[in-house]
């Protein structure tokens, strides 16, 4: 197994954190900055079309097996998305 680790930019609109990637066996995002981030395993974030959101350096873990595409969207733009993907 591999690990990749990827600086995604806070962005106020809809951003791809993961493309879809049928090796991935897990993955997480550690949102490095001051805006809450909304994580959606689909395409297209919104603010309220999202599965989780992540407050100010919190962290959260892609369920075991999704390997589809993971968007996000922040309150502000500000910081990073810190994405690891392992296959």
């Amino acid at each position: 197994m591999a690990s990749t680790l990827t600086n995604v930019t806070g962005s106020a609109s809809n951003v791809t954190l993961l493309a879809t990637n049928s090796s991935r066996k897990s993955a997480s995002i550690m949102n490095d900055s001051v805006f809450s981030l909304h994580v959606k395993c689909a395409a297209t974030a919104t603010t309220t079309s999202c599965i989780v959101k992540v407050g100010a350096g919190g962290y959260y873990e892609i369920p075991f097996g999704y390997t589809g595409i993971i968007d996000g969207i922040w309150t502000g733009a500000n910081g990073f998305a810190r994405v690891t993907e392992v296959t």
